[in-house]
């Protein structure tokens, strides 16, 4: 038996990682991984578009060569990229000292920011031109065929294909900007509370389930009351996702941070489901 709270014990290892040159190059480190695994995973999707793509512009009697396929593309990006994230979201929280998101660029946009750089690559410079553009030349029996419009759609693919998924990695960049400007909000909202606001006491009243060891976080509806400084009463309702162990159990006090000035702001009321000593325990995804 540890007389040791595992807890405490996880938030100060974390503790010792935030802002230093480890946690930062290996957080650095991460992300290349994050991009490579991308890269793998452009190079499976290339080799798919391309199969089609000489299918439908080059007859089937053609004497040019099939292109060259490398069946390891697709499961080593699935498992690199697995691998890649974890190793990148891990040590990207260890130095920030953040549980809930990352900082910088998030993992889908370093992915498909390999994913597109390697398609510009490969279909710029790898992807083998047709027998004859236009027309799929028959050389066994003459019947040449012009190509068809799907056809020249396939013959476009050496362009709309990789400028599809930059345009998939510039729209995750957007939004990823978007999402940090809010909890950048959230967090600046938080810091002033936490200065100048209140802390209290409060009980849930209603949770929709509980949470789960089979995933990081579960999505759960809960509500909580507490009583302001004026003596009212006030019920808030969340959607928020919370970490096994760390949800919200119907009847249990919660710890409640609120602006005295502004008691009705909800933006401006937040709970930890523990003691709150450490600020992330206010904010998980779903904090207003």
């Amino acid at each position: 038996m540890s007389t040791v709270d595992p807890q405490q014990a996880r938030r100060e290892r974390e503790a010792r990682h935030r802002r230093t040159p480890l946690a930062l190059a290996m957080t650095v480190l991460g992300g290349l991984l994050v991009a490579a695994a991308g890269a793998v995973g452009g190079a499976a999707i290339g080799q798919f578009v391309l199969v089609f793509r000489m299918m439908n512009l080059n007859s089937v009697f053609s004497d040019s060569p099939d292109p060259d396929t490398v069946p390891w593309a697709a499961p080593v990006a699935v498992v690199g990229t697995l691998v890649a994230a974890a190793v990148y979201t891990r040590w990207n929280h260890r130095w920030s000292g953040r549980t809930t998101d990352v900082a910088g660029i998030g993992v889908l946009p370093l992915w498909l920011v390999g994913a597109a750089a390697f398609l510009w690559w490969t279909t710029q410079t790898q992807w083998p031109a047709p027998d004859r553009v236009g027309t799929a030349v028959d050389p066994t029996f003459g019947h040449d065929e012009a190509w068809s419009a799907g056809d020249w759609v396939w013959y476009a693919t050496v362009w709309w294909v990789p400028a599809l998924v930059t345009l998939l990695a510039v729209l995750a960049c957007t939004a990823g900007g978007v999402t940090r400007l809010g909890r950048g909000s959230r967090r600046a909202r938080l810091t002033d509370v936490l200065q100048q606001g209140r802390r209290t006491t409060g009980e849930v009243t209603a949770v929709s389930g509980a949470t789960t060891p089979d995933a990081s976080r579960t999505l759960l509806r809960w509500t909580f009351t507490f009583v302001d400084l004026q003596g009212v009463r006030r019920w808030v309702e969340r959607t928020e996702g919370f970490a096994h162990g760390e949800g919200p159990v119907l009847g249990h006090v919660v710890t409640v941070l609120y602006d005295p000035a502004r008691p009705g702001d909800r933006k401006r009321i937040f709970a930890a489901t523990g003691k709150g000593q450490d600020p992330e325990e206010f904010l998980r995804p779903g904090t207003t």
